[in-house]
């Protein structure tokens, strides 16, 4: 799900409050709002603040993969 679709969700925190708890300005979450492809760092900063709602893996491809190899390495072991 993209941040948008989370904002347009009952009860959803607002962009304001996200940005807030997430420790961005509120213009930089507007510039990824339908972004699938944004950093790392901040897909899973949204992803703590909504309570996984919005995850990680959905909206940075490299989260997505890293996830996808966590469990085949961690097998290996």
């Amino acid at each position: 799900m993209t941040l948008d679709t989370y904002l347009k969700r009952d009860g959803a925190l607002s962009l304001t409050t996200l940005a807030a708890d997430m420790g961005v300005s509120k213009g930089r979450l507007s510039q990824l709002r339908d972004s699938t492809d944004w950093p790392p760092e901040l897909a899973l900063k949204v992803e703590d603040a909504t309570n996984g709602e919005v995850s990680a893996s959905d909206l940075s491809h490299v989260v997505a993969r890293a996830r996808q190899q966590a469990p085949a390495q961690g097998a290996a072991a």
